[in-house]
Parts: C-alpha cells; sequence; structure tokens
C-alpha cells in the first residue's frame, strides 16, 4: 500500500476510557447536568441536549463514586455536537492538579 493511501490515524495524544459519569457544568453563560461518556488525559465528552459555544472556559465537577466529594476541574469547549440523544461538548481540561490526574489515572486513561 503507498504511504499516501494509509488510513490515517486519530489525531488524539492520549487513549480515551468509555465511563458513564454524572457531572455539572458551569460556564458564564451555561449551568447543565449532564454525563461523561468519554475521558482522556487531554479531556472528556460531556454528554448533554444544551450546548455551550465553542471557546468557553467552564468548571466541570465529575461525581467519582468512590470520592466523598466531587472531582472539579476547568476546561475549554473545543467542540460541539447537537446530534439528538448522543450530542455534546468535546472539553479539553486546563491545568490539571497531580492530585487529579491521579484521581483521572484511576479511571484507567494514565
Amino acid at each position: 500500500m503507498q504511504p499516501y493511501l494509509e488510513k490515517a490515524k486519530e489525531a488524539r495524544r492520549s487513549a480515551r476510557s468509555k465511563v458513564r459519569i454524572s457531572a455539572k457544568y458551569v460556564s458564564d453563560s451555561l449551568v447543565v447536568d449532564g454525563v461523561v461518556t468519554d475521558v482522556s488525559a487531554d479531556g472528556l465528552f460531556l454528554c448533554s441536549d444544551f450546548l455551550d459555544n465553542t471557546g468557553e472556559v467552564a468548571r466541570l465537577w465529575l461525581d467519582i463514586p468512590w470520592r466523598n466529594r466531587p472531582l472539579e476541574l476547568r476546561g475549554e469547549v473545543r467542540w460541539v455536537s447537537d446530534t439528538p440523544n448522543t450530542g455534546g461538548m468535546g472539553i479539553k481540561f486546563i491545568d490539571v492538579s497531580l492530585e487529579d490526574r491521579m484521581v483521572l489515572s484511576s479511571l484507567g486513561i494514565y
């Protein structure tokens, strides 16, 4: 097979894990409860019927079952999908602390 015909690799820096975690999303323009269905070391997908704009910066609180308090993260909306029943927002993490990275690692993504 010619190199230019090879299948393009997915442009992701880190592996993703399928999850189902309740979450709250808060930006200057939107407050919504949703479900995280996909998470990686770099970001997550928040499934929600309500969508924010690309570029919005938000705080997210993830309800990790074995923690006594939600995991609080910051992120930027990188893309949105308005597909009915499966739409949501792709969010890239901003400044994840070492402690939070350890919690994320327990989800099997590091």
